[in-house]
C-alpha cells in the first residue's frame, strides 16, 4: 500500500487491494512521507472505512481536529459497544463520539465539570448502554488520566442511544419540519445558512436532530437544572444565548414544550460554535 494523502504524522488515507480508499492511523505512521510514498504495515494501528461517503468526508476533517489517541480509544469503545449490547450503531458515531470525548477531555482539564440532567432517567432507560457507557468513561480516565464520572456515562450513553435511533417515517417527517423550522430561525439571526458539509454544522443539526426524537417520541424527560454552566454560558456567550432564547420561546408555543435552562445551555454553546466559525 501507498499514500494518496497525508493526513498528519500519524495518519494518512491510502487504497486497499480492494481499491477502496481506507483511513490508515499509526504513530508516525506518516512521518516524513509525502503521497506515492510505501506504508510500514507495522504501524498500522487502524484501518477506518465508512460506507456513508458524506460522513467518511467529515471524519477525515474531524481527524485534523482531534488526537490519535481520542480517535483509538474511541474506535475500541464503539467495538465494546457493539459486542456487549449486539445491535448495529450508525457510522455516524464515528464523528460525534471522539468529538464529544476530545471536549469532555479538555473541559475536565480545565475545570469545568458538566452537570448531566438525565442521568438518572439514564440509568433507569438505558441500563445496557449506561453499563457498557461506565467502561467507556474508565477506559477513557486511564487513557488521558483524568477523572470523568457517572455525568460523563451517562452522555455516553446518549451516544449509543442516538446511533441506533430507527425513527418510523412520520416521527421522522415530524423532526424533519422541526429541524427545518429552528434551522430558519437561526439563518435569520445569523444572516447565514448553516452548511452541514462543515463539521461545525453537522455537530449542530446532530444535536437538533437528538433534540427532536426527545420531543416527539416517548423518552422526553425533564432536565435537572445545572444553574452555574447555565449562568456561566449566558454571560460568555451573549449573542449566542440571546438566539437559544428567542429558539426557547418558538418551541415552547409551537410544541408546547417547556425546553430546560440546560436545553438552552447546549443549544447556546453549539450556536456559540456556528459564530465562532463565521469569523475565521
Amino acid at each position: 500500500m501507498v499514500i494518496k494523502q497525508v493526513i498528519n504524522n500519524n495518519i494518512a488515507i491510502s487504497i486497499d487491494s480492494q481499491g477502496d480508499e481506507v483511513i490508515l492511523i499509526g504513530k508516525g505512521l506518516a512521518f516524513g512521507k509525502k503521497k506515492g510514498d510505501a506504508i510500514d504495515h507495522q504501524k498500522i494501528e487502524k484501518r477506518f472505512y465508512l460506507e456513508d461517503k458524506g460522513l467518511y468526508a467529515k471524519f477525515k476533517k474531524l481527524l485534523q481536529e482531534v488526537s490519535i489517541e481520542e480517535i483509538n480509544v474511541s474506535d475500541d469503545i464503539i467495538s465494546l459497544a457493539k459486542r456487549r449490547l449486539k445491535k448495529n450503531l450508525n457510522e455516524s458515531i464515528y464523528i460525534s463520539l471522539p468529538d464529544h470525548i476530545s471536549l469532555a477531555v479538555t473541559r475536565t482539564r480545565d475545570g469545568l465539570n458538566v452537570k448531566n440532567g438525565l442521568l438518572w432517567e439514564i440509568k433507569k432507560i438505558y441500563h445496557e448502554e449506561f453499563v457498557v457507557a461506565k467502561e467507556a468513561v474508565q477506559m477513557i480516565n486511564e487513557k488521558f488520566k483524568v477523572e470523568l464520572g457517572e455525568d460523563e456515562a451517562g452522555f455516553i450513553a446518549f451516544h449509543f442511544v442516538n446511533a441506533q435511533l430507527n425513527n418510523g417515517m412520520n416521527t421522522v417527517a415530524k423532526i424533519t419540519q422541526f429541524v427545518t423550522e429552528i434551522l430558519s430561525i437561526i439563518t435569520y439571526q445569523l444572516k447565514s445558512t448553516v452548511d452541514e458539509e462543515t463539521l461545525t454544522g453537522f455537530r449542530f443539526l446532530m444535536h437538533l436532530k437528538f433534540f427532536a426524537n426527545r420531543i416527539f417520541s416517548q423518552d422526553a424527560h425533564e432536565d435537572r437544572e445545572d444553574l452555574f454552566i447555565y449562568e456561566l454560558v449566558k454571560e460568555r456567550y451573549t449573542r449566542a444565548f440571546e438566539i437559544s432564547q428567542k429558539v426557547q420561546q418558538f418551541i415552547n408555543k409551537q410544541y408546547s414544550y417547556e425546553v430546560s435552562n440546560m436545553e438552552v445551555t447546549y443549544l447556546t454553546i453549539h450556536i456559540q460554535r456556528l459564530l465562532d466559525r463565521k469569523t475565521e
